[in-house]
């Protein structure tokens, strides 16, 4: 992680507590059968935390697409340089040396 995002990061976590802690009344949350009541803090806490744990998994096939992309050109780059090699070799070989 670069300084850039780890610094927009912490701006983030800070303007998120920020806003929990000012809004700290009571919530009723409600979902399908399920109900619970906890402070507002807790509930924007645990959004916040799901929201970036979905945008981190949403983010992993990407991440595994460039890894793979990245390995094949590397082994593609080495291939390259092995034939770059051959071939300098044959052709300093193939010339005729003046003496």
């Amino acid at each position: 992680m670069n300084q850039f995002s780890l610094i927009g990061f912490l701006i983030l976590a800070v303007i998120i507590a920020t806003f929990s802690v000012q809004n700290s009344g009571e919530a009723i949350v409600k979902f399908i059968w399920w109900q619970f009541q906890s402070s507002l803090v807790v509930v924007i806490l645990i959004s916040t935390a799901l929201g970036a744990i979905m945008a981190f998994l949403l983010s992993l096939p990407g991440t595994f697409r460039l890894r793979m992309r990245l390995r094949e050109q590397s082994q593609h780059s080495t291939e390259l340089e092995r034939r770059l090699r051959e071939w300098e070799t044959k052709q300093t070989k193939d010339t005729p040396s003046t003496q």
